[in-house]
């Protein structure tokens, strides 16, 4: 392979201006390597992908065997509960009822409004009864 001429100085070219030359005269095979390159790792990625995705899906199968059993050996110790019991585990606990005195807003306009005074917190379930009710 023949080096590329040394400029009229006579110091020798750098390798950038070595690799910029022979890419500007083999601009053609750039483009297919590139192409090839592109295509090889797309190809790649979608076996990785797939191959991740095979695992997580045989891992899933198993896992969810494996709760089946656990779960039978469980359902004499559900029978024990009452429901009750499960029912408060799946209530959240609402948010506590509590005033919000009267104050000022800004709007994204410049207006400053007043807000009165209002109450804020507690569950759907509470509306209409007063607070000594509620604790009650």
């Amino acid at each position: 392979m023949p080096s590329a001429p040394a400029p009229a100085d006579g110091e020798p070219t750098s390798f950038r201006e070595k690799a910029k030359s022979w890419a500007e005269k083999h601009e053609t095979t750039v483009r297919v390597v590139k192409a090839v390159g592109a295509t090889v790792g797309a190809a790649v990625a979608i076996m990785v992908v797939k191959q991740v995705m095979t695992r997580n899906v045989t891992e899933y199968a198993e896992d969810d065997q494996a709760t089946e059993y656990a779960e039978d050996d469980q359902a004499t110790e559900d029978d024990q509960a009452t429901e009750d019991d499960r029912d408060a585990k799946d209530k959240r606990r609402p948010p506590v009822r509590h005033s919000v005195t009267e104050h000022t807003r800004t709007l994204a306009d410049g207006r400053v409004i007043p807000i009165p005074p209002y109450e804020r917190g507690g569950s759907s379930e509470d509306e209409g009864e007063d607070p000594g009710e509620v604790a009650a």
